[in-house]
């Protein structure tokens, strides 16, 4: 018997080709295809070669959509607020923060309108550069007779153009409700390179090997309309200068999913926020999110079954300081929770297998196969948000910010920049 300690394989096996749910990427080109197309799960003529594979697809796929269903989006308010104190109108020239919301609302029939760009270009995920990540598989050949261990190394690059049209309306000067219409471009490359193959038959465990494989290249990309979000938000109550208020953002599955450009699920995110109004404005806003089944997270256990996109807690918390009558400076560190969800992890300790070399010299051979494997666990992505707002002219604000983020869990990016415009009729 050959020797071997792959357990991700006997994970995979177990949960044979189901692995990628109900999404059939035999004869597909959407992105979500990519990576199994390179890993070499499916082959160009549809035929399902590896189901090792499936289990790296699916844990990028699923992390993936989280990260596309959590980007950070900017604030739904913005300009100077208006308070009033014995009747007496007090207007306040901070202009208040860039990546979430104040607890005041626009005021009753006012519109409050923003566009704004930013650029998100993944490197790493869970700690491992995604141009580097050490891959390895078992299958079998065509006559069941020979066990066929691949060892390569996946390069994997993903980046996210984002647009963001805010329009915001006051139905009351207590209640606000808003539309965030998402529009993307998704550019994902998934490469192979230093492919090797083993191959050892099963009835005698004599072996051969390495055989180098051409490397493979799948690269795609797909621009639409992402997932569009609904937010209401209601003033629950108001003090001299501080404001406290709930709300609830509703995320449709609006954009395509196996694009990446949605998560394929519904978003559901109550959420409680408060302001202080002054020269130094501090805000906080902690929040829940709730979303259900997407196929980009199957059940691995259940054929045919998703699971729910992660979610959990949110927090916000950070201040606006109003350097002068028309420019303001923001900073906020941000927090999503991500509960059960995939990450990835170098296998310990390194997988390997021994086989016995061809007559009339036979000698053992032992070769390690170094892989990442996908388990389940609960992290938090921390962000730190640094900008500025600027108003050039009336009710017109310009800001521009830039987004860090601070430990290197899920899909991590470069910072990502942001620049935006926004008036308020």
């Amino acid at each position: 018997m050959t020797r071997c300690r792959l357990t991700f394989m006997l994970m995979a096996l177990i949960s044979s080709s189901s692995a990628l749910g109900q999404i059939n990427c035999s004869n597909s080109n959407k992105l979500v295809c990519q990576i199994p197309f390179a890993t070499g799960v499916y082959n160009i003529g549809g035929n399902t070669s590896v189901p090792g594979a499936n289990q790296l697809g699916q844990a990028l796929n699923s992390a993936i959509a989280a990260q596309v269903s959590q980007l950070p989006l900017t604030s739904s308010s913005g300009g100077t607020a208006v308070l009033f104190k014995s009747g007496v109108p007090i207007t306040y020239d901070n202009l208040g923060p860039i990546m979430t919301d104040r607890a005041q609302t626009v005021g009753r029939h006012n519109l409050f309108l923003s566009f704004s760009a930013s650029q998100f270009l993944f490197t790493d995920i869970d700690g491992l550069d995604i141009s580097k990540l050490p891959f390895s598989y078992l299958a079998e050949s065509d006559d069941k007779k020979t066990n066929i261990y691949t060892t390569e190394q996946l390069n994997a690059h993903f980046k996210i153009d984002q647009y963001i049209a805010i329009a915001t309306f006051g139905v009351t000067n207590k209640l606000d409700v808003s539309m965030i219409l998402p529009i993307e471009r998704v550019s994902i490359g998934a490469a192979t390179s230093g492919e090797q193959e083993y191959l050892v038959t099963k009835s005698t465990n004599v072996g051969s090997g390495p055989f180098n494989v051409a490397p493979t290249h799948s690269p795609g990309t797909a621009n639409g309309i992402a997932d569009i979000t609904f937010n209401a938000k209601y003033v629950v109550k108001t003090l001299e200068r501080s404001t406290f208020s709930a709300g609830l953002n509703v995320r449709t599955p609006t954009g395509d999913d196996r694009n990446y450009l949605g998560s394929g699920a519904w978003g559901i995110n109550p959420y409680g926020v408060f302001s202080y109004l002054a020269k130094l404005s501090p805000h906080a806003r902690f929040g829940y999110e709730w979303n259900s089944e997407t196929e980009l997270n199957p059940n691995l256990t259940r054929p045919g079954s998703n699971l729910a996109l992660s979610g959990g807690l949110q927090y916000d918390i950070g201040a606006d300081y109003a350097l002068k009558k028309y420019f303001t400076l923001a900073g906020d560190l941000m927090g999503d929770q991500y509960q059960n969800a995939s990450k990835l992890l170098l296998s310990d300790p390194v997988p390997s297998i021994t086989y016995s070399t061809a007559p009339p010299n036979p000698m053992n051979t032992t070769v390690y196969l170094p892989t990442v494997v996908s388990v389940n666990s609960t992290y938090w992505i921390n962000d730190i948000s640094a900008g500025f707002k600027w108003r050039p002219y009336k009710t017109l604000i310009l800001s521009g910010n830039a987004l860090f983020q601070l430990n290197n869990v899920g899909m991590r990016s470069r910072p990502a920049p942001l620049l935006g415009v926004s008036y308020q009729f």
